[in-house]
This record gives structure tokens, sequence and C-alpha cells, in this order.
């Protein structure tokens, strides 16, 4: 009898710990963006893949090329944020919600993109 209430008692307990380091797992959302130069009004491009923080982020990585900065939107397309440098934006946090992050063009360069990566614990 005691041995089948242990096997009870260690199944118990070691659902609430696999169930406990889930909960304490973070969320990791990236989201990215692209801009072409172009001729203004006939063919540049801004592209902004809509993205989901399922709870408040916090940008822990940013790659880019061609950037100088770039920009949060969120998914109305109202500006949230303008960042002038790649630098700027690490542990910048946002709240949950629906956003784009969109690239600004270096001079010289004719296409840039970035991708951001947001922790959400």
């Amino acid at each position: 009898m005691m041995k089948k209430q242990w096997a009870r008692f260690s199944g118990i307990l070691v659902s609430l710990l696999l169930c406990s380091t889930l909960a304490l797992a973070a969320t990791v959302v990236s989201g990215s963006g692209k801009q072409i130069r172009g001729n203004a009004g006939r063919n540049a491009e801004i592209n902004g893949q809509l993205f989901t923080l399922p709870g408040a982020g916090t940008i822990t990585n940013i790659e880019s090329q061609g950037a100088s900065g770039f920009w949060i939107e969120n998914g109305d397309g109202r500006l949230i944020i303008n960042f002038d440098s790649i630098n700027q934006a690490k542990g910048y946090n946002l709240p949950a919600g629906k956003y784009r992050v969109i690239p600004n063009i270096k001079d010289g360069y004719n296409s840039c993109s970035v991708n951001v990566t947001f922790n959400c614990p």
C-alpha cells in the first residue's frame, strides 16, 4: 500500500516540477522588416512583418544589414518609438500587443533589413 502511495506522490511531484519549469521558460518572439529606397512614389518599398508579443517583451538582440536604426509601430500603424541607432534599442520594453519593426536606410545604401528579438518572461 505504501509503495502505491509513494508512486502516486512521485508522479504528482514530477508533474508539478515539469509544469513550474515550463511556466518559468521565457517566450522568444522575433519581428523583421525591410525597406528598399527605390524612387519615392514609384517603387520604394517598406515592409514589416506583424508579430505578437504575448506578454511584456524586452529587446534582447538586433540583427541588421544596411540599417541605421529602426522604428516600431503598433498593429494599426501608429508609431511607438524610433531608434536612431541599433544600439539604442537593446533593453527597450514593450507591453503585450501586435507590432511591426521597420528599418531606417543608411546613407549610401539602396535597401536594408532588420530582425529584432524580444524576450517575454
